[in-house]
């Protein structure tokens, strides 16, 4: 069929029968060419230029009827083409669209997981692409699917993408779109002082600082006025002695664009605007011609050092997780796209970044407003046992704390940053001594220090709906470290005086969401394994912004309550009182703005000021509660359905009651306020009765997730490990991007802490041993990493890639990490509501003689394979040495000897490619046909070499092969004269040697071994070709 104006190629089905295949139609003004390099038969890809970027569209089609093997060479060529077209330095716009006849639940909610549906899913995940159908795409009388995907690594680009109605009745595919908008709001220039730390006069600032006699400059001046000085002095001190700039932040600039590239490029403008303007001389031309040269080396020289200096930084061992990530981000985002786009506010979009600020910052503050209500402070006060007046405050602590400061950590709107503390030292221990004593004497603290810069971050949703934003408040450090000592001996107070709710275990030392999790799913487990199983109600409240809403005298009376009194108490309202705030983007900032109510948001005391708020929402309470800051959860045992309903009613009107006392209010959805989950395994499922709250009914589920994780009323944990296995999918490309920029021990450091540690959260909570498709389902993002990390072909043993990069299974990690978690509850580590739970036998745990955990019985394998009976089990088979080691530490090493393997070295080689070669050749898949054949690669019908000597195999490659004789014999040479031993050396010893050096060898030795064998693999020029 044809369009007007509008020109086509197809890619039929390659047995042109009258089925499958696909086409572009395209406008032929378009700048386009169609890539032809690839094998993947019905598919075609088209590379549009546009200003200094590539677009690339991909259609293809893949027929349902594919058996396995004929899905995996789909799955090994599609691959190819993500490597292809995906890059890692500047990232062209990528759209792949087609029928793809796979269903994952993610792309449509209730479509059924298909293997098609999940490989192609983390396979895309891992190149960072978006799927953006969630509609039926093929209607059936039957069913409706969604199997026409539109997949895109800029989602941010896409204005809407959806699904339209097919226009044949009788084809019962519908059509697919996607609206791009290539528009971008570029956020504005703007100055930005900065300190060279590395070059500062360390004892010309201490000395600076000890010469200033702080008494007589405080004398007489409040603490207010005293914070102001010591800023003024210790800014004009370090402004002084430390070499700074005032540089200009633009974000349209790719970071390696200088200032002299840019006088460059304004000096080509010029000379150009000369030849226009002179009649285009040819002396003048070769003028422009000149400058153009001279820009595009610039560039490039600069490029690279740009690139190598990110690189130097991430192979530095001593750079923190946080400055990885931010490495990574600077490495690879887009500069051209900021972080926040415009915002939709009464009815207009907002694009100037002052305007917007002072958006975020109205929205932001209005949320720090008290409940209106007509509740008062209770009449009767109980006079507490113990009083709390002061805090103890010494040159020591202080200087202790200023240490310990993460030198990376964000300085307030003073601009007195962490490291200029740190390198301060003793010397800023004797004024900022004097301004926290002042402070505690006066009962005030200094209002400089209540001052926040508050940055967005974007939760979820809209991103141009500012509702759908979180703020992240920055405070001055200095503040912080006063905050820090009243911190600390108030919480010394509440925990020695046992004040604190037993059931509450956020911001609680030596508690976690791990531990609250581990006993809520014990509960379960175990009445599910109960004879008749047994049901569990859970409800879930959500309080409205609660940090934002505390009442500030409910606070203090609650306080006054429990002993603190005195100047400490006048502190303490002095901190609460008098704050403001501002909002900062991109340079641009919003006015100060007061915060009205609740704890300050980024400070120290705040968390332990919100507990002390709500530490007795439980009282009276029958359910069982499970407080984790303001996450408040009940749960109710069903053993009478009426008894458990009317026992939650009553307890969630006490809440209710409390609630309206102390000025809180929960979700203003009335259907989100209290969500209630009932778990079960029961087949015929009884009806329950009602709660209610806030006189609305409570809303149930399927799921809720909590502290992290989906707890579903089976608690299978399905939908959270689904969406843990998308994020950690999606950090797959980082790998593939940074694998020719960085080390390999980089490279597993990067995945563990940003791909592994999203499987790792709670993974002891969601595991099941004993279910193999679960545990492979997860295994397989860690077999992608190890693709990506190493570049070795899809197919690859996976035990030989993870001996190649030293790391255990996850199964074997999941069960080091129960065994762990076991030990530190037994050895007192964790709650005592979890050591309760253990049944203890009649001896002492730590005896010669009884080191075994009596076994729970189990009716069920929901029960038997929930963390304690299943960590019992595995407990009681462990070596008694190991299990009565008495430090966990030795234990930890003790453990993961069994179970992870020693990576194999590369010593110093650093050749990128040569490296990914080599790898191929240790974990037995690559381009020798004795690989490919072994591996069933179609093209390959026999590993015989095209040499016709014999299989071409890795010792052939290397010591036989008849086309690659004169590179053979310079390896050889080479080789004898660093280890003159090879000659008495067999065959397979020699290519041990080859492939992985000695370990009996010098580290410089062998780094000369490995280097000859990748420049044999290169120079032979074997790998060269793709791999078919």
């Amino acid at each position: 069929m044809s369009l007007k104006g509008y020109k086509l190629i197809r890619s039929d089905h390659p047995q042109d029968v009258k089925r499958g295949g696909t086409c572009i139609y395209y406008k032929d003004t378009l700048p386009i060419k169609f890539l032809n390099i690839f094998n993947l038969s019905e598919c075609l890809i088209c590379e549009i230029q546009y200003e200094k970027k590539k677009c690339y569209i991909v259609s293809l089609y893949r027929s349902p009827s594919q058996d396995d093997d004929t899905f995996n060479r789909f799955m090994s060529e599609f691959e190819i083409i993500l490597n292809r077209i995906i890059t890692p330095i500047n990232p062209s716009f990528v759209i792949i669209v087609g029928d793809f006849n796979a269903k994952l639940s993610i792309w449509k909610k209730d479509d059924p997981d298909t293997r098609e549906g999940v490989e192609i899913g983390a396979l895309t995940s891992s190149f960072g692409l978006t799927q953006m159908i969630s509609e039926a795409t093929h209607i059936l009388p039957n069913s409706s699917t969604c199997i026409d995907l539109l997949f895109t690594n800029q989602p941010n680009l896409i204005i809407e993408a959806g699904v339209y109605p097919s226009l044949h009745p009788n084809c019962h595919h519908q059509i697919i779109f996607a609206k791009i908008n290539f528009e971008i709001f570029f956020p504005p220039i703007y100055d930005r002082q900065i300190w060279h730390y590395n070059n500062a006069d360390v004892n010309g600032i201490r000395e600076s600082i000890n010469n200033v006699n702080w008494d007589r400059v405080f004398l007489g001046i409040n603490v207010n006025k005293q914070v102001e000085v010591f800023n003024n002095y210790i800014m004009n001190i370090f402004h002084d002695y430390i070499p700074n700039e005032t540089i200009s932040i633009n974000n349209n600039d790719p970071p390696w664009i200088t200032k002299i590239i840019k006088m460059k490029i304004s000096n080509k403008d010029d000379l150009y605007k000369n030849y226009i303007r002179n009649g285009r001389t040819a002396l003048d031309f070769q003028k422009v011609q000149e400058a153009c040269n001279l820009v595009n080396n610039l560039i490039l020289k600069s490029k690279d050092k740009y690139y190598n200096r990110m690189s130097l930084k991430l192979k530095d061992p001593n750079t923190s997780p946080k400055a990885y990530w931010s490495l990574l981000k600077s490495f690879f985002s887009d500069k051209k796209i900021p972080v926040i786009p415009p915002v939709f506010v009464n009815n207009e979009y907002i694009t100037d970044f002052k305007t917007k600020a002072d958006q975020f910052n109205i929205f932001f503050s209005n949320q720090c407003t008290l409940v209106d209500n007509s509740s008062t402070l209770p009449n009767h006060n109980i006079l507490p046992l113990n009083s709390l007046t002061t805090c103890h405050i010494n040159a020591d602590n202080v200087l202790e704390l200023i240490r310990s400061l993460d030198a990376n950590k964000s300085h307030g709107f003073d601009q007195i940053s962490a490291r200029m503390l740190k390198i301060g030292d003793k010397s800023i221990v004797k004024p900022l001594l004097l301004i926290f004593e002042n402070a505690l004497n006066e009962g005030t603290f200094p209002l400089l220090w209540k001052k926040a810069n508050v940055t967005p971050i974007h939760k979820k949703g809209d991103k141009s709906n500012i509702k759908n934003y979180r703020p992240i408040s920055v405070l001055p450090l200095c503040g912080k470290l006063f905050e820090r000592i009243i911190f600390n001996s108030l919480y010394s107070y509440f925990n020695n005086n046992n004040i604190l709710n037993v059931n509450q275990s956020g911001f609680r030392s030596g508690d976690s969401c791990i531990n609250q999790l581990l006993d809520i799913t014990h509960m379960i487990f175990k009445s599910f394994d109960a004879n008749p199983s047994l049901e569990i109600r859970g409800v879930f409240l959500d309080i409205s912004k609660a940090f934002d809403k505390v009442w500030h005298n409910g606070v203090l009376f609650k306080l006054r309550s429990n002993g603190v009194e005195g100047k400490l108490l006048d502190l303490i309202e002095s901190f609460l009182c008098e704050r403001y705030q501002r909002v900062v983007l991109n340079g641009q900032s919003s006015c100060w703005l007061k915060i009205k109510a609740g704890v300050p948001q980024g400070s120290i005391l705040g968390p332990l000021l919100f507990l002390i708020y709500i530490n007795d929402i439980s009282n009276n309470l029958e359910s069982n509660v499970k407080l984790f800051a303001d996450d408040i959860s009940l749960f109710s045992i069903v053993f009478d359905k009426n008894l458990s309903s009317r026992t939650l009613n009553n307890d969630l009107i006490k809440i209710q009651q409390w609630a309206y006392q102390w000025k809180m209010n929960f979700n203003p959805d009335a259907s989100k306020q209290a969500q209630e989950v009932i778990f079960s395994r029961k087949t015929n499922k009884p009806q329950h009765p009602d709660l209610l709250f806030n006189q609305s009914q409570v809303q149930r589920s399927d799921a809720q997730k909590h502290l992290g994780v989906i707890l579903d009323n089976k608690l299978n944990f399905n939908q959270h490990v689904k969406c843990a296995m998308d994020k950690a999918n999606k950090g797959i490309n980082v790998l593939r991007k940074l694998r020719y920029y960085v080390p390999r021990d980089s490279l597993i450091r990067i995945y563990k802490t940003f791909i592994r540690s999203q499987l790792d959260y709670a993974d002891i909570i969601y595991d099941q041993p004993s279910n193999m498709s679960f545990c492979d389902k997860l295994e397989s993002i860690q077999y992608n990493s190890a693709l990506a990390i190493t570049g070795a072909i899809r197919g690859t043993s996976k035990d030989k890639l993870y001996k190649e990069l030293g790391l255990e299974s996850l199964s074997s990690r999941r069960w080091f990490k129960r065994l762990c978690q076991f030990y530190k509850i037994i050895h007192g580590k964790t709650p005592e509501y979890l050591y309760s739970i253990i049944s203890k036998s009649n001896h002492s745990y730590n005896t010669r003689h009884q080191y075994r955990i009596p076994q729970y019985f189990c009716r069920t394998n929901y029960f038997q394979n929930s963390f304690f009976p299943y960590t019992i089990s595995e407990w009681n088979k462990l070596d008694p040495a190991i299990v009565l080691t008495d430090s966990i530490n030795i234990f930890k090493k003790s453990l993961l000897k069994t179970v992870r393997p020693i990576p194999n070295s590369l010593f110093d080689a650093c050749d990128p490619l040569g490296i990914q070669l080599l790898t191929r050749l240790r974990v037995g898949l690559s381009h020798l046909r004795d690989h490919k054949f072994k591996h069933g690669f179609q093209d390959t019908i026999n590993p015989l070499c095209p040499c016709n000597m014999e299989t071409e195999s890795v010792s052939h490659f290397f010591l036989r092969c008849l086309f690659y004789t004169n590179e053979r014999l310079s390896l050889i040479d080479e080789l004898l004269l660093i280890v003159p031993s090879i000659l008495v050396l067999n065959e397979n010893h020699l290519i041990e040697l080859l492939l992985y050096g000695k370990k009996d060898y010098s580290n410089e030795i062998n780094t000369q071994i490995i280097n000859l064998s990748i420049n044999y693999i290169i120079e032979t020029k074997r790998f060269d070709i793709p791999l078919l």
